[in-house]
């Protein structure tokens, strides 16, 4: 049996991952702050392979007892694959340098970043055993090594999110116990996270027209069909041959 640890579950990119890999039989641990009615809606037609975890990720304290409280919701299952898809993730603060809320960005750092870091840290540890194949997938973006006015925050805690996935992966090499980490872009989804973006200030954001033209042409990807490539990529033997990687030019 497969299993998946998945942070921002209740809505987007998120729950549409959630519902690809339940609906495919790989039992999933949700993450979110609350649940939401796509979230309510799945687990009531996936009965008992489905499970729900609250936890807000900005805030530090409620990191360390995640992962055991996620590990525990899969005791007792026969595990050929356990994977951890770190998926939440904010654009705020959208402002430029200088500029951004000292508490948003802090938000920011805590979601996108530690966040992460931590919940990684612990699964490698804290999963040691409990399956012979271990994945972690961490949900990142091409503002990582693109320049966007505006997004300085939000490129950087996704290209740290990078550079630390290319550090994990590689010990994880070293390790040789089963254990593979990716870091992936997912392309533009037709997400809140977009529509965030498209009522961002114009002065703060200068590339704004560009996203609101992407909505208009039909030029973003839709959740349902990002997520189908991600589960893919997820389960894929190829998984963990690049440490960085784009769904929209990956092989697998």
């Amino acid at each position: 049996m497969n299993a998946v640890i998945l942070t921002g579950a209740s809505r987007g990119l998120g729950l549409a991952l959630a519902t690809d890999l339940a609906l495919a039989g790989t039992t999933v641990v949700g993450v979110a702050r609350k649940e939401s009615e796509g979230w309510c809606a799945l687990a009531a037609r996936c009965p008992g392979s489905v499970h729900f975890i609250a936890a807000d990720l900005s805030s530090a304290g409620a990191l360390s007892a995640l992962m055991p409280a996620a590990l525990a919701a899969l005791s007792g299952q026969r595990l050929r694959t356990l994977a951890l898809i770190n998926n939440a993730g904010v654009v705020t603060p959208v402002a430029r340098v200088g500029e951004a809320d000292p508490a948003q960005t802090a938000a920011a750092l805590h979601i996108n970043l530690l966040a992460p870091m931590v919940l990684t840290g612990d699964f490698i540890r804290l999963s040691e055993g409990l399956a012979d194949d271990r994945r972690v997938l961490n949900i990142s973006s091409g503002a990582a090594v693109k320049t966007l006015p505006g997004w300085a925050v939000y490129g950087a805690t996704k290209a740290g999110l990078d550079h630390y996935t290319r550090h994990a992966a590689a010990e994880a090499a070293q390790r040789g116990k089963g254990l593979r980490v990716v870091s992936l872009y997912p392309g533009v989804v037709d997400t809140d996270m977009q529509a965030t973006i498209r009522s961002s200030d114009p002065d703060a954001f200068p590339d704004r027209p560009a996203f609101e033209a992407l909505k208009r042409d039909g030029g973003l990807a839709s959740p349902a069909d990002t997520a189908r490539h991600i589960a893919t990529y997820l389960f894929a033997p190829s998984f963990g041959s690049t440490p960085v990687d784009d769904i929209r030019t990956a092989s697998a």
